[in-house]
């Protein structure tokens, strides 16, 4: 089934770009987290400084 990728399981149009930014290896994944702890810390960072 995942061979011949039918119809109900096919990616959407609109997720193509999503797609090609996540290839599958480590590098990504170690990106993609990289970015997440970033973009949910940096809100955090002042009220951890103090400031």
């Amino acid at each position: 089934m995942a061979v011949t990728r039918p119809r109900l399981l096919a990616v959407p149009g609109r997720a193509m770009p999503l797609r090609r930014l996540q290839s599958g290896h480590v590098g990504d994944y170690v990106a993609w987290l990289l970015v997440g702890t970033s973009l949910l810390g940096a809100p955090a960072l002042p009220g951890v400084l103090g400031n």
